[in-house]
């Protein structure tokens, strides 16, 4: 009933009396009988006929002579009242003399009964002797039927009365209730005013029952005021602040009224929903009534539930402060122990040569040599400790998607096959068992400890093989990914194992002066797994090689397919070769703003080729000019600019209305930069150089294009330029080199014949250098071999002749000795496609051919260095690229002026220009350069930037434009 409305429960009540009255009045026969009414006359009726009928019986002759008499009168009878059915006079003996209608099929033998409810039998007397008895059949007084007993006069006076008595009394108790509601009594204005009230109110009688609920009450617990009314307020579902129900002693109201004093700032929790707790701040005030005692407590409650969850992340982001605070301090011990180690080195040897503590210049040398070595062993420590420390203080946020483990294996293992080539290991990837086509984990994170540990099993093995084995298991219960990377190197031992993943340690000292690294690769992989389900666990044993596993969990696989090995191997075969791909776009117009015109050009050749009408603009001014009267679809505008920059174009754009997307293209790939962007107004970011795949795929996401398969245009085939690599598990130790830079093209042909006749003649003199003990001499050699070979391709040479560099310079024989020998055999496997060019031997005497020198500018060792944009094979871009060269030469020369006047913000933009502008035409050589430049302009070190250009003044002298000699 607690459904019901106080004024219906009292109307409910009320017509239940008023029909048990009604009822009890029947019972006591107080209320007039109907149908006893109508029985007594059918009895009287039946007399009266009875007696008739025995005036005319009394004789066999008079009952002969007035049987059609009888029979007549009867048949009268039944005709002028309904309520008579039938008729008859029955003998004593039980012959029916006369009869009406169909009596005989009507009457019921009443077994010496006179009357029922619907017959009546009379006695009929001949004297003293019963003669017969007359029958009389009525209708029943009650239907037995459904409708029948609605007839009933008791029934019907009840319904009745209780239909009308609820309607009367709902209205009447509407009214006199309204006079004794509290509520009520309160004005208008006065309940607007509680009703306005940003904290619930509540006025309690001593039984807890509520008098008054304002608006934000019954809005907190979902009720209305009038459903409140009378309600049991310790029947709410109160909790106290543990989780517990509210016990009925602990009621802060009850105490208020029992103690008679107001009780402040109770904090509850009220249960509003499943799942759903608000805490309440209750204040409770007792009300005084007659007599000097209390009647009631009037109840305050506000809701701090906002300001408790914010109380709670304030806790929170204390301790996790704290806890950051002490791993920072622990961190920063282990920090200052591995530094003290190269820093004493740099200290203690330019203290020596501070003070002159030297022999001679060699001495001298290989005291500098050991500084640089420690200043780059510092570098590469703090570059760990940088990603360590992210780690440490929970700053690294993890994802969960959907990802392909097997395309991320791939792309590792081909990042890393030419680390493993140069090495000249193999490098092999397969699935041992079925693979899920897809697992639930953070791909950049997966990537990275795929990344780590396969390179540190490529670091640590110098012949033999890696080894990329995946599988799948489930083990109690968990769906799992593990990889095994194998390896035949060095191997640890078991002391070794127990440390490997701490931070800061490797195998042993040995293991560091040999390697290098700061053993924190390990540290920061492991942490990664874990953090996303899984672990890293290794096994080795030295000598043989180790085996690290990578286990991972693979999360919800419902409805995922699973790959065999067998299909996996033809994935990643499929993957090694790139299919042509094409964009189609819908019609559309983009705005490109931007002051290189090569840029320009280059972002107009890929959208023009895919269907796209590309304006122009060369500085901010423009691009807000031609965007106001123009209707383009996208605008593609870089940052840096003269006249207005696109901070500056993008605010007025927003500002005027213009809500097409504005994409920034810019040379800064700063971390934060892209955010800076966002906030003034940019709709995306990209940086310089263009990656094309990135930027058509956000272009199609812009403007609704879709990839088409086919043949790529040649605009594409040029940018895209990968590496072609060779087949995974390929056997490299025997396999020939060959320059990655297209030897089929004459002009680059010539350069690479021209390295490898100078080659010959280099290593000659590196022998020659090694026997005589001319350790500077051979360190020359290295370094011009360290920047030679990957220049025209050759990256083979790159490490080793670092290597060599960093070991003749520290003066060890050995290992000088031992790295000469590996260039040597590396040399032994060149070959160059088309030239009968016969590759360098140990033997080979100086009278053998000599290459003549590549024109332009001597690098540090003397040797010839030549600039090659990667993209002057097309010949669609050509033009690009010689206005770009058109253009450097001035450029160049504004650099200069800008450094001689000190003006650092002219030589900063300037060098921002040649940073994005080189990239983008293929002169990847700018790049580096070009961003030292700008970085010592804008922290106003102009010594240091003024070396910085004369690095980029060498490039410049050593560029070739395409078509000339040189370049394709």
């Amino acid at each position: 009933m607690s459904f019901f409305k106080p004024q219906a429960r009292i109307t409910m009540g009320l017509v239940g009396i008023m029909t048990s009255l009604i009822m009890l009045t029947f019972v006591v026969d107080i209320m007039p009988d109907r149908n006893g009414a109508v029985l007594e006359g059918r009895a009287a009726l039946a007399e009266s006929i009875a007696i008739y009928s025995t005036a005319l019986v009394n004789t066999a002759k008079v009952i002969a002579a007035n049987q059609l008499r009888l029979e007549t009168d009867f048949n009268l009878l039944v005709e002028r009242n309904d309520e008579l059915l039938s008729l008859a006079l029955r003998k004593q003996q039980g012959q029916v003399l006369i009869s009406t209608g169909d009596h005989e099929t009507r009457w019921v033998n009443m077994q010496g009964k006179y009357s029922k409810d619907a017959q009546v039998s009379v006695p009929i007397w001949a004297g003293k002797q019963q003669w017969g008895q007359l029958e009389m059949r009525f209708k029943p007084l009650v239907d037995q039927s459904g409708w029948g007993v609605l007839r009933n006069p008791m029934l019907q006076m009840v319904l009745f009365t209780s239909l009308l008595g609820f309607v009367v009394f709902y209205f009447y108790l509407g009214k006199v209730l309204r006079q004794l509601d509290p509520s009520q009594a309160i004005p208008g204005r006065v309940r607007s005013a509680l009703d306005t009230m940003a904290e619930g109110l509540l006025i309690l009688d001593r039984k807890e029952h509520i008098v008054l609920a304002n608006l934000a009450f019954s809005s907190l617990v979902d009720k209305s005021a009038d459903k409140l009314l009378g309600f049991r307020a310790g029947d709410l579902p109160w909790v106290d602040t543990d989780g517990n129900r509210l016990a009925k002693e602990a009621r802060p109201w009850l105490i208020a009224l029992v103690q008679g004093k107001i009780k402040r700032d109770i904090t509850l929790r009220l249960e509003i929903a499943e799942g759903e707790i608000r805490t309440l701040k209750t204040n409770c005030s007792p009300v005084l009534g007659d007599g000097g005692k209390y009647a009631g407590v009037l109840v305050s409650f506000a809701d701090i539930t906002e300001l408790e969850e914010k109380e709670v992340e304030l806790i929170k982001s204390k301790k996790m402060a704290e806890d950051a605070n002490n791993a920072k301090s622990s961190f920063l011990a282990n920090m200052s122990h591995e530094i003290r180690t190269p820093m004493n080195a740099i200290l203690g040897f330019t203290e020596i040569l501070k003070r002159g503590y030297v022999k001679n210049e060699q001495e001298s040398l290989r005291y500098l040599n050991t500084i640089h070595s420690s200043g780059k062993s510092l570098l590469e420590l703090i570059n760990d400790i940088l990603d360590l420390s992210k780690v440490e203080s929970g700053r690294i946020e993890y994802e969960k998607i959907k990802v392909e483990p097997y395309t991320i294996i791939h792309e590792v293992i081909q990042m890393l096959k030419v680390k493993a080539d140069e090495k000249g290991i193999s490098l092999k990837f397969k699935a041992s068992t079925d693979l899920p086509t897809q697992i639930e984990t953070d791909p950049v994170r997966f990537r990275q400890i795929a990344f780590n540990l396969i390179g540190n099993s490529i670091k640590f093995t110098d012949t033999g093989s890696v080894s990329v084995i995946c599988r799948f298991e489930k083990k109690a219960g968990v769906d799992q990914l593990l990889i095994d990377i194998i390896d035949t190197g060095i191997g640890m031992t078991e002391e070794a194992l127990e440390k490997i993943f701490d931070p800061f340690v490797q195998a042993d000292n040995s293991v560091t002066r040999r390697f290098g690294g700061t053993g924190l690769g390990l540290t920061i992989s492991r942490r990664f797994a874990q953090a996303m389900g899984g672990d890293i666990h290794v096994r080795s044993r030295p000598g043989q090689g180790s085996t690290f596993t990578i286990v991972l969990s693979t999360g919800d696989l419902s409805g995922v397919s699973f790959l065999k090995p067998a299909e996996v191997a033809l994935l990643q075969q499929k993957c090694l070769v790139e299919e042509g791909v094409r964009w189609q776009f819908p019609e559309a117009r983009v705005l490109v703003v931007d002051d290189g015109s090569e840029n320009r050009e280059l972002v107009r050749l890929l959208l023009e080729d895919a269907g796209l009408f590309v304006d122009e603009a060369e500085n901010g001014q423009q691009g807000v000019d031609k965007a106001l009267v123009g209707s383009y679809n996208v605008i593609l505008m870089d940052v840096n600019m003269p006249v207005m920059d696109g901070f500056t174009a993008v605010a007025i754009l927003r500002k005027k209305g213009i809500t097409i997307p504005v994409i920034a293209l810019t040379a800064n790939a700063m971390k934060g930069y892209e955010s800076d962007c966002l906030e003034a107004g940019y709709s995306g970011y990209l940086s310089k150089p263009i990656n094309i795949d990135r930027f058509m795929e956000l272009m199609a996401q812009l403007l609704g294009g879709s990839k088409v398969e086919g043949d790529m245009t040649v605009a594409e085939q040029e940018l895209r330029a990968v590496d072609s690599l060779p087949e995974i598990g390929q056997d490299m130790v025997s396999s020939p080199i060959i320059s990655r830079l297209p030897a089929d093209n004459p002009k680059f042909h010539s350069i690479i014949v021209r390295f490898v006749r100078r080659l010959d003649e280099q290593l000659e003199n590196l022998q020659k250098a090694v026997k005589g003990n001319d350790f500077i001499e051979v360190a020359s050699l290295a370094h011009w071999l360290k920047g030679a070979g990957g220049t025209v391709g050759f990256d083979v040479f790159t490490e080793p002749a670092a290597d060599l560099e960093i070991q003749a310079k520290a003066g060890n024989r050995k290992q000088t000795g031992e790295l000469v020998a590996l260039i040597c055999t590396l040399a032994e496997r060149i070959q160059v496609a088309g030239d009968d060019i016969t590759a360098f031997t140990p033997e080979a005497t100086s009278d053998g051919p000599a290459g003549s020198q590549p024109a332009g500018p001597a690098d540090d060792s003397g040797t010839q260095k030549t600039v090659v944009s990667r993209l002057a094979g097309n010949q669609r871009l050509q033009r690009i690229i010689l206005n770009f060269i058109d253009k450097l030469h001035p450029q160049v020369e504004k650099m200069e002026a800008a450094l001689k006047s000190a003006d650092s913000t002219e030589l900063a933009a300037l060098a921002h220009w040649l940073k994005g502008s080189g990239g983008t035409v293929g002169y990847d050589d700018f790049t580096e350069p070009a961003a030292e430049l700008e970085q010592f302009a804008k922290a106003g070190q102009l010594d240091s930037a003024a070396l910085a250009l004369e690095k980029i003044q060498l490039l410049v002298e050593a560029i070739v434009p395409p078509g000339e000699d040189g370049a394709k």
